[in-house]
């Protein structure tokens, strides 16, 4: 494998490929993610967002963004919120996903002292936890943080 991070400059071609993957797997957040950019409600260029593919050779295999994370009307200062975070199946538990978020919270730092998220799979809250995000139970809007060292 040689992985190749890259910011997007628009949605790719492949990301219709990536959406049938997952909603195959009964996610929909790939294809809300479409949804939400060609509508232009989050196309994450908000101060401080960005939205990454995860590339093997020339195939996109993962996507995650980040945003400002909002309470009710306003943005919370200084908390980032991870979106869209996905990646296909044949390249989980092999480190892309690590990767790919290395990269996010790296690109995050400048802009956020923390970073949260929101996540339903077992599969997806152990790999989370890995990667040092802890559970927060009864939040309304999230249910793991993770503050930027």
């Amino acid at each position: 494998m040689n992985i190749e991070i890259k910011e997007a400059q628009g949605l790719p071609e492949q990301i219709v490929e990536l959406e049938k993957q997952a909603s195959k797997e009964g996610f929909a957040f790939v294809q809300r993610l479409i949804d939400e950019y060609q509508s232009a409600k989050n196309r994450f260029d908000q101060p401080g967002e960005f939205l990454l593919f995860a590339y093997d050779q020339d195939k996109l295999i993962a996507c995650g963004g980040l945003n400002q994370q909002w309470n009710d009307q306003e943005v919370e200062q200084g908390i980032g919120r991870v979106r869209r975070f996905y990646v296909l199946p044949e390249y989980r538990k092999h480190g892309v996903g690590k990767l790919l978020l290395q990269y996010l919270e790296k690109k995050a730092r400048p802009h956020f002292s923390a970073l949260c998220l929101d996540t339903e799979t077992k599969s997806a809250a152990h790999f989370y936890q890995k990667q040092n995000y802890v559970y927060v139970e009864n939040h309304p809007n999230y249910n793991y943080f993770k503050y930027l060292v």
